[in-house]
């Protein structure tokens, strides 16, 4: 066999091989989508964690745009249009919220207050632009890691960044979708929380809000 045959054969195993991860993925998809109904039927308490990643927390409804096995609903969209309003006490997203474009950030906010029963709590936590700055000032952090934090990995589709924030925007931005009670929390005080960027300190910012 020639070295170009070698490389077509290469190339056409790829080729299925990426066929066949794609199907798996939709197969996967499309049955947890299938169960959806169930599985939220199966838990009193609802804490949805937008945006999981490869973290597997039981205590949350994973949702996420990666298929991985332990994702329960797998969107694209951060209005997470296939879950129930009212229905939540909990809606979390660590390091999300900036991979939205800021002109339709009002709209998700509100619609993941409409998520939340009365009393439910909104979670955020995002790169602190401020700090950020801050620490690039001090030279405290290089100029490529301030250029991953603000503007994202960008290593896959859904890892670049489309808005900034102080504490003083995100907290202006609850108020107008209609929080209360906004304050800042911070991961090492809660019990045995998901180990992700809101234990960065140092260069995010964690606010927490209700849905009166």
């Amino acid at each position: 066999m020639t070295i170009g045959e070698r490389l077509r054969n290469s190339y056409k195993r790829k080729i299925a091989m990426d066929k066949v991860r794609r199907v798996r993925s939709l197969l996967h998809s499309g049955y947890q989508r299938m169960i959806l109904g169930r599985r939220l039927h199966g838990m009193p308490v609802l804490r949805i964690h937008l945006g999981c990643g490869e973290i597997d927390d039981p205590r949350f409804l994973n949702v996420d745009a990666r298929p991985f096995r332990h994702v329960h609903y797998v969107t694209h969209s951060p209005l997470m249009p296939a879950l129930p309003a009212g229905r939540a006490d909990m809606v979390y997203a660590c390091h999300i919220f900036e991979h939205i474009s800021f002109i339709k950030q009002m709209a998700v906010l509100k619609r993941w207050h409409a998520l939340l029963k009365p009393g439910g709590e909104l979670r955020l936590s995002v790169p602190d632009f401020e700090k950020l700055i801050g620490l690039h000032q001090r030279k405290e952090l290089g100029f490529r890691s301030i250029q991953n934090a603000l503007m994202g990995g960008q290593g896959y589709p859904e890892n670049f960044h489309f808005a900034l924030f102080t504490a003083d925007h995100l907290t202006m931005l609850l108020t107008q979708a209609g929080f209360s009670n906004i304050r800042h929390w911070r991961a090492s005080e809660q019990d045995n929380w998901p180990r992700d960027w809101s234990w960065a300190e140092q260069l995010s910012l964690n606010l927490r809000a209700d849905k009166p």
